[in-house]
């Protein structure tokens, strides 16, 4: 009886802890972390960098994101997995500001609907279950930090089909 219980165990822990189908990578996001402020751009501090023109302009043709000086802070390509929900830490290695997500449903080729979430000091500030398209940038207006704007910049950079 010993014997027989000890193999049913066995197998039992094979299963449960086989490969987790949920755990398999489906695609990357680029999660950027951007302060923008009419006022000085030196309030980003040391690691502010002064962002891309290209990126700029993209930024100044949407009203509420039009500012005088933008900085990128840090920048993230996490891993979108199957089943679960991910963290994004582009001001590593601080956890002060994270982005979590989660893959809710595919939209079509190309397409996937996500649960974003900013946490600031370990509270959640705000959530939006956007889709995402491939190669299109979605900018989320975060709240004011330091005499300027916080825009978190999400982009879809690969999705498997």
């Amino acid at each position: 009886m010993k014997p027989l219980l000890i193999v049913t165990f066995l197998c039992f822990i094979n299963v449960s802890f086989g490969d987790d189908p949920g755990k398999d990578k489906i695609g990357s996001l680029r999660v950027e972390m951007i302060f923008a402020t009419n006022e000085d751009g030196d309030r980003a501090g040391p690691r502010g960098k002064v962002t891309p023109e290209a990126q700029v302009m993209a930024m100044k043709e949407i009203e509420p994101l039009r500012f005088k000086y933008y900085r990128t802070l840090g920048v993230e390509n996490p891993e979108i997995l199957r089943s679960y929900e991910s963290w994004a830490t582009p001001l590593r290695p601080s956890k002060e500001m994270l982005i979590s997500f989660e893959p809710l449903k595919r939209e079509g080729r190309g397409r996937i609907q996500m649960a974003l979430a900013y946490w600031q000091s370990k509270r959640k500030l705000f959530q939006t279950n956007p889709t995402l398209v491939k190669g299109k940038s979605l900018y989320l207006l975060e709240p004011e930090w330091r005499g300027g704007r916080l825009i978190i910049q999400v982009e879809l950079l690969e999705l498997t089909e």
